[in-house]
């Protein structure tokens, strides 16, 4: 995984609970300092677990929409 697209933990909402280290399937998760942290962002797969789960929504996984460029009409008539 792009290690610029991890979750994101907001130290401020993070209780400690360690819901999200317990159920994360990468053990990409940890503690430090009674917090939850990313600690290793590469095995991180975007499952989305720890943002489901987290009882204060500390975890946010930021995502890039993208539009496709909508198709001319002719291009779907000249087939």
């Amino acid at each position: 995984m792009n290690t610029r697209w991890k979750p994101v933990i907001n130290q401020k909402l993070c209780t400690g609970c360690g819901a999200c280290i317990e159920q994360c399937p990468e053990n990409a998760l940890g503690q430090i300092a009674g917090k939850a942290i990313v600690l290793a962002p590469e095995t991180c797969t975007y499952c989305a677990q720890c943002e489901t789960l987290c009882p204060t929504r500390a975890i946010a996984l930021p995502y890039l929409i993208m539009y496709a460029a909508p198709s001319s009409a002719s291009d779907s008539t000249s087939r």
